[in-house]
């Protein structure tokens, strides 16, 4: 695997062994690694570091998600005695117990620890190593908690052990790390990342043709002239590659020819600057690790393809702990055709992470490409992004493959209660704030009388109908030209449900796959065969949906997760349960979809139970947001 060490004295290990020996030894480590994988790499060495000199002072482990802390509390739990050094402390209690032992690991989560006053805790014990799981969540998650917090932690210990794993370099943050950090080392495992720090300068421009895109490709070595930096052109496209090599004939134009051209390429990479190398694809082969000035003049099929061609940059990158004075600057030139313009919103939301320049040419273009999506995502009733219900916004919409617009169907609240109060039977517990419901009864206010609605007498209707329907064969239509937003009945193990169809992939397989949402027994989206649908008879299908969503409004994870966990559903299963009627406030609708607030359980509130749980917690500028959401789209 390719990979970029960065310390201040020369490294002779191998990467794993000198990731190991910084630990052990005290000194720190930062790790860039953009996998999608959990990011443990350091575990074993910090718990090696903690066991043989742990007992002479307190190690502190931050993590962004309740999920992560469970995870690297059994991680931790297998290295270590826990009885000795590791504790995974939720309270102040737990706390102050470890430090009047004066040494061991505490593995918490950002609101926990701000939950228990930390700084007056930590100041009577020693802090020899802090430890950043995850710093891109940490202060996305964390916010403003997450920066006090670390505030607090560098007053307390200003040059100490710095253990971090990012997937993201954030200069800023790096740099503020760095200036705390004892005899640190920088380990990327992803040149993309390693390209960002080292300044590469990057630009994207949009072409129509391939014409258009070669004039943009002239124009730029004209101003970044291959005799000043050594230029390297990715060029994926086989017939767009022929036509390169024959229009750069005025420049020196190197080709990958296998053995026969390596001698050559090797000369190249031992000048200065000269010839221009032109490649399909990135060559490891090559070992090109010099690259100055990288035109992609198109992209690859996948964005991994794509980080992996800034590996010829490796060589380039000024070893930033030296301090050391370059006058050369990097450079990445992107152009895009129609074909690629999808990659668009991707590349500019890793520009906009790197305080990338974005010309008013690409962030128009980027919102119209953006508009586009969301229209054609509406226009087939495409699901709603889940962090926009829970937060009243998605924290990536660029990339974001759900809807965010509403629809006149989603506005359509006539057969929901849009306020007063409701009871509901509670059908699933999605989330610990989200809830498939059937209404019982409804009041416009606390003077009016209950009215009862018959929800669930109607549901044994339809049920009773579809069973009589199905129970001739000659009905069991199989459905064949699948719709979206198409209402089919689905065979259940013992029933028949009416389900509608949400998703169709792009699949000529006789039996294909598709997602279904329950409108009935539940509101859950399911996978399911198309052998398992059946056509609904017309006058069925005319029949309201008889379940619905209940959405806490405001309440949110407990640490700023952007979805619930499924094990967090465990933790409240003495609080709710399937089948339990249960009453609320109507806050604000939407079609099949109720924000409710004020959840009683017995002379409990419901919210209040999951932040002493440290569950979930009630955020008041969530809920204003949502309202002003729903609201905007109802006018």
């Amino acid at each position: 695997m390719d990979c970029l060490v960065h310390r201040q004295q020369p490294a002779k290990e191998s990467e794993h062994d000198v990731l190991s020996s910084q630990i052990i030894g005290g000194d720190s480590v930062l790790l860039i690694d953009s996998a999608k994988r959990n990011l443990d790499d350091y575990v074993q060495p910090l718990c090696q570091h903690v066991r043989e000199k742990g007992n002479q002072f307190i190690t502190i482990l931050l993590v962004a998600t309740r999920k992560r802390l469970l995870e690297l509390q059994h991680q931790v739990s297998v290295e270590l005695d826990s009885r000795e050094f590791a504790t995974c402390c939720t309270t102040n209690q737990q706390a102050t117990e470890m430090l009047a032992r004066g040494h061991g690991l505490l593995l918490t989560t950002t609101k926990q620890l701000s939950a228990m006053q930390s700084e007056q805790l930590f100041r009577s014990a020693p802090i020899g190593c802090l430890v950043f799981d995850e710093l891109e969540r940490l202060l996305a998650y964390g916010g403003s908690f997450f920066q006090a917090l670390k505030l607090t932690l560098y007053k307390l210990c200003p040059s100490t052990q710095i253990v971090v794993t990012t997937r993201l370099w954030l200069a800023e943050e790096m740099e503020q790390l760095l200036r705390h950090a004892k005899q640190p080392l920088l380990l990327f495992k992803d040149l993309l990342e390693a390209a960002a720090y080292g300044g590469c300068s990057w630009q994207v421009q949009m072409g129509t043709s391939f014409e258009e895109l070669l004039q943009q490709l002239l124009a730029y070595l004209q101003t970044h002239s291959p005799q000043q930096q050594r230029t390297l052109i990715y060029c994926a496209r086989h017939e767009d590659f022929l036509k390169l090599k024959k229009q750069l004939s005025s420049y020196d134009v190197l080709l990958h020819r296998g053995r026969q051209g390596k001698q050559r390429i090797e000369q190249w990479q031992r000048k200065h600057a000269g010839k221009i190398l032109l490649l399909q694809a990135h060559a490891p082969e090559l070992q090109v690790e010099n690259a100055q000035s990288v035109v992609h003049f198109n992209m690859p099929p996948t964005w991994s393809q794509f980080r992996k061609r800034f590996a010829v940059y490796k060589g380039e990158i000024r070893n930033a702990l030296l301090q050391t004075e370059s006058d050369q600057q990097l450079r990445s030139l992107v152009l895009l055709d129609r074909q690629h313009q999808q990659s668009l919103p991707q590349l500019l939301e890793f520009m906009q992470h790197h305080s990338q320049p974005i010309d008013e040419q690409l962030a128009k273009a980027h919102s119209q490409l953006l508009t586009s999506r969301e229209e054609s995502l509406m226009a087939r009733q495409a699901v709603l992004c889940p962090v926009m219900l829970l937060y009243g916004s998605c924290r990536i919409l660029s990339t974001c493959q759900y809807r965010h617009l509403l629809s006149d169907i989603d506005r359509n609240c006539a057969t929901v209660p849009s306020g007063g109060l409701i009871r509901f039977q509670l059908l699933k517990i999605c989330t610990p704030s989200h809830f498939a419901a059937r209404l019982v009864s409804q009041r416009a206010t606390t003077k009016c009388h209950w009215q009862s609605l018959s929800m669930q007498q109607r549901y044994a209707e339809l049920q009773q109908q579809l069973r009589s329907h199905f129970a001739t064969t000659e009905h069991r239509v199989a459905v064949s030209d699948v719709q979206l937003q198409q209402i089919c009945v689905r065979r259940m193990t013992d029933s028949f449900e009416r389900v509608c169809i949400t998703f169709v992939p792009n699949s000529s397989a006789p039996d294909t796959t598709v997602r279904v949402k329950h409108l009935d027994l539940s509101t859950v989206i399911h996978h399911a065969k198309l052998s398992e649908l059946f056509i609904c008879p017309l006058e069925l299908q005319q029949v309201q949906p008889l379940a619905l969503d209940v959405r806490l409004s405001g309440v949110v994870p407990y640490n700023g997760e952007e979805i619930w966990q499924s094990s967090d559903n465990v933790l409240i299963s003495d609080l709710l349960h399937p089948g339990g009627i249960y009453e609320v406030h109507v806050d604000y609708a939407l079609s099949q979809t109720i924000f409710v607030s004020c959840l009683q359980l017995n002379a409990q509130d419901y919210a209040e139970q999951l932040q002493i749980r440290q569950l979930g917690l009630l955020d008041e500028s969530v809920k204003k947001r949502l309202s002003e959401l729903i609201h905007d789209k109802e006018g």
